[in-house]
């Protein structure tokens, strides 16, 4: 999969040990408007997705991410590369210290949904529940305005690698 981006802090020091998380994202139109995910507590939007779990191919974890944070249905053959971005980043807690660079590359997939089968959302307990994430159908436009806003809120830090994958998108027409 090409690499469309890479967000790179240089807040670490090259030697320092690294943490590996790779994620996947989904890019799912429905209806017109652009499936994400919205944090009550920022009110930024971000893609749904998370991590690959140990034994997971990426369908499957974008299947079982979507579902969790949005409550929605993957059609499994409907997915399809669409590129991923990489960020390198100086750990902040949660699962790295600060003295670990952490490095991610979210593998970003188009897909569509069945519009007919829904479950309910079932967030982590950590910081997506705390955040207050919901899934929403949203423009383009408006997600790009409310994440163009929040670039200065180090505890969102994903908001610049997710606006930039809305930019983009914007500019594919």
């Amino acid at each position: 999969m090409e690499t469309i981006k890479i967000f790179d802090a240089q807040n670490y020091q090259p030697h320092w040990k690294k943490y590996k998380r790779d994620s996947v994202r989904g890019i799912i139109f429905h209806a017109g408007r652009l499936v994400l995910v919205r944090s009550d507590k920022y009110g930024e939007y971000k893609f749904p997705g998370g991590g690959i779990e140990a034994g997971e191919s990426h369908a499957d974890a974008l299947a079982r991410e979507v579902r969790e944070e949005t409550g929605l249905h993957v059609i499994p053959e409907s997915v399809a590369a669409y590129g991923k971005t990489l960020v390198l980043r100086k750990g902040r807690g949660r699962n790295t210290q600060p003295d670990e660079i952490f490095e991610q590359e979210s593998f970003y997939y188009t897909c569509e949904i069945d519009g007919r089968n829904r479950s309910q959302p079932q967030l982590d307990p950590g910081y997506e529940q705390e955040y207050g994430y919901r899934p929403v159908f949203a423009t383009l436009e408006e997600a790009i305005k409310a994440n163009e806003e929040r670039l200065h809120i180090p505890e969102i830090p994903w908001v610049a690698r997710d606006l930039y994958v809305l930019e983009k998108l914007l500019r594919e027409g």
